[in-house]
């Protein structure tokens, strides 16, 4: 009889512990879908579902530049082509004229259209103003260099039928180019091969002082070129000592070759033209520190700070996925350990039955 009673309490015993390991291990079981849900949740939400909302957005806006052939007076058109690149000459960008340069064009309406994404670039509207575009057709008509932001993107550019000198050959015209609803962008500014001063549009980062220490840098060594350094100042209103410093930050950020010869003839030059700034012959010894330590290399800072922000929101995304995975760990752990003592509890209560049994047992 004993050993009847016996059996019976330990097969109540397995059958709670078995009731207990399936109730616990069906409750991590939610747990963990409920942390997965939640790590869906996150992700989709600062994640996917975002990067999703902005790429409908580009779609929406079209993700494209438009030219206006018709406006601009452009005759015999068959093919149009867009050539963009960065500003600043990084990257891997189509070549000119290639297919992947080949817009829609649509005769009856005049209007060209170029897919940005075929330049293999991702272009976003919240980018400054650092890239150039240049628009061309078959019949060998093209724009002037015009600077572009993401806030062109849906935008159309036309020809304004103003004529520009074009600046790397004074003796060719260059067909300015404005866009229609980006007034800050528009053509480039530059100093032209004989001193003249064209387009009104600088790329980010850049200034009329950095604009100038270009122009030195470039011609350094061609003195009907340099002869035009004191006319450029006044024109500009900039410091020699600012553009000396702008120089060297170029040189540097370049690894210039030359720099240790281009330096020197560059703070000659500048040595002898007067500061429109205070109406002074320009300090000498400012200008040697400049030739030594430059501005301080404040758009090479800039450019750092762009891809730090980008990493730092890539490490952000990456840690928001590894805290939701830790959840759903804890969840289960803590299902693991729940089942751990109901099986101990249905052990106990097992030995105490049996115990009790034999005592009583004995005492009969």
């Amino acid at each position: 009889m004993f050993k009847k009673i016996a059996g019976l309490f330990l097969a109540a015993a397995l059958m709670c512990s078995s009731a207990a390991v399936t109730a616990s291990a069906a409750e991590a079981e939610d747990d963990a879908a409920v942390a997965a849900a939640d790590q869906s949740g996150e992700v989709s939400a600062d994640g996917s579902s975002e990067v999703s909302a902005d790429a409908s957005s580009e779609v929406e806006a079209g993700n494209v530049i438009k030219f206006d052939v018709k406006k601009s007076g452009w005759n015999n058109v068959k093919t149009v082509f867009c050539h963009i690149w960065k500003a600043d000459g990084t990257g891997d960008w189509p070549a000119w004229q290639t297919k992947k340069e080949k817009c829609k064009y649509d005769s009856s309406t005049g209007i060209a259209t170029y897919d940005l994404s075929n330049t293999g670039n991702t272009i976003s509207k919240s980018d400054g103003k650092v890239y150039c575009v240049i628009f061309s057709a078959n019949t060998g008509m093209q724009t002037y260099n015009a600077i572009m932001s993401g806030s062109c993107i849906g935008d159309t550019l036309y020809c304004t039928g103003n004529q520009l000198e074009n600046p790397e050959d004074s003796e060719k015209k260059a067909n300015e180019a404005k866009w229609e609803n980006n007034s800050d962008c528009g053509p480039e500014r530059k100093i032209t091969s004989t001193g003249n001063i064209v387009g009104t549009a600088l790329p980010e980062g850049e200034t009329d002082v950095t604009m100038l220490a270009t122009y030195l840098i470039a011609y350094y060594d061609q003195e009907a070129k340099t002869s035009l350094t004191q006319n450029l100042l006044d024109t500009l209103k900039v410091s020699p000592v600012d553009v000396m410093g702008a120089v060297t930050d170029k040189l540097n950020a370049t690894n210039n070759a030359d720099k240790d010869k281009i330096a020197p003839a560059v703070e000659k030059i500048l040595s002898g033209c007067t500061d429109p700034t205070t109406g002074k012959k320009t300090d000498t010894d400012k200008l040697k520190d400049k030739q030594k330590n430059g501005n301080g290399g404040s758009n090479n800072n800039g450019g750092s700070n762009n891809n730090s922000g980008s990493n730092s929101n890539s490490g952000s995304s990456s840690s928001g996925s590894s805290s939701s995975g830790s959840s759903s760990t804890g969840a289960v752990k803590s299902g693991v350990e729940t089942t751990i003592v109901f099986v101990m509890a249905g052990l106990m209560v097992s030995a105490a039955g049996v115990m009790f049994l034999a005592r009583k047992k004995k005492e009969d």
